[in-house]
């Protein structure tokens, strides 16, 4: 079964992070939240709170096969504010495992020096704080072992396509036609 992390912190995109989370477990892939505040609750971008099962100081990269990271513009600020996540991340990253960033979190990849050459996409606007010209208006953009998508209104196309990827087009169109996307 394969293992993913999600970092999550205070004002992250609540659709974003609960789509790839639920299409992921129903799909028989192992999430896991981490907390990049001091304590496992985490405060969404509109209020809700999510219990994560680790903090961040206690992931180690070689225990995942990927990490997601949703949008949210105070979550992604959080994320660019942690240097632990930074380190998780190009260690994946550096490994050829999914790197996967939704909204305005393919700026945070880009602050830690994962998306410079990189296609990518994003929510609009932040494309122009990314000093990329790879940038494509696509719902999701994979490249090598780099996948963004654009927002809110993608979060559910990112959730199955990334889906495929851990678990094959066979089981992840199960659970997309048992979801009434097909």
């Amino acid at each position: 079964m394969a293992k993913v992390l999600i970092p999550l912190g205070d004002g992250f995109e609540d659709l974003e992070a609960i789509s790839v989370i639920d299409v992921l477990r129903r799909v028989g892939v192992e999430v896991h939240l981490a907390s990049l505040t001091k304590d496992l609750a985490v405060t969404s971008d509109c209020g809700i709170i999510m219990q994560a099962k680790v903090r961040i100081e206690e992931v180690e990269a070689k225990d995942y096969e990927g990490v997601i990271m949703p949008g949210g513009f105070g979550g992604v600020q959080n994320m660019i504010g942690s240097e632990t996540l930074a380190k998780v991340v190009r260690k994946i990253h550096s490994e050829g495992k999914i790197v996967a960033a939704i909204c305005a979190a393919p700026l945070a990849l880009f602050k830690m020096g994962v998306l410079q050459e990189a296609k990518f996409t994003c929510y609009p606007s932040v494309e122009n704080e990314i000093k990329n010209p790879n940038y494509v208006c696509e719902n999701v953009v994979q490249d090598g072992n780099i996948i963004t998508s654009r927002g809110p209104a993608t979060a559910l196309e990112f959730a199955y396509y990334l889906a495929e990827i851990f678990v094959g087009k066979e089981k992840a169109l199960e659970v997309k036609k048992g979801m009434l996307a097909c």
